[in-house]
């Protein structure tokens, strides 16, 4: 039987094969209401889909499926899977069903304007080439003394090099050639 919502009313018989009855109590989170507001049993057959089982607890209690969620939990306040395979209970120890709106326990993180981080980003790069400029324009006195002293030192190295050269020159020059070894060699 199909009711004016579109959805399926079925009426079982207290004593219908392949049918269980689970007592199930209706606590409304998606209200703000932390209340148990009805106790009732509903018949779930055996073998169909979790979309049916779904279907027909929220036409038992008169919930539209689209726009809530639905958590059923056990005495001991797990959560068990929505489908045909719930166990039977008794009236002192209900299922709770818990209707949530679509994610409601959900936090969100407050989003970030990614100008602002690429903004802060921008300001302490700038911040650290500032400080290395400055470090530099501190510095530059002492490595203008630094460099003119290295090149003191290297002018100073090149002389010595120089008149070394100049000396085994002049030796050269003054050797001379006679013509014919003084000792001959023992080829």
């Amino acid at each position: 039987m199909i009711n004016d919502k579109g959805m399926t009313n079925i009426d079982y018989s207290d004593n219908t094969p392949g049918v269980n009855k689970a007592w199930i109590a209706l606590k409304r989170l998606d209200l703000y209401d932390d209340r148990i507001t009805a106790l009732r049993e509903v018949p779930i057959q055996k073998g169909v889909e979790s979309a049916v089982v779904r279907q027909n607890i929220s036409s038992y209690f008169g919930l539209n499926p689209e726009y809530v969620t639905l958590k059923i939990r056990n005495n001991r306040g797990s959560l068990i899977p929505i489908n045909s395979g719930i166990p039977v209970n008794s009236k002192h120890t209900p299922y709770v069903l818990e209707v949530v709106k679509i994610f409601q326990h959900v936090v969100p993180r407050p989003r970030i304007n990614a100008t602002t981080a690429i903004n802060k980003s921008m300001k302490t790069r700038l911040y650290s080439i500032l400080r290395r400029i400055e470090r530099l324009e501190e510095l530059v006195p002492q490595i203008k003394l630094r460099h003119h002293e290295k090149m003191n030192q290297e002018i100073k190295q090149l002389n010595q090099k120089l008149v070394f050269l100049n000396k085994r020159m002049q030796m050269a020059d003054s050797y001379c050639w006679r013509g014919m070894f003084i000792r001959p060699p023992l080829w």
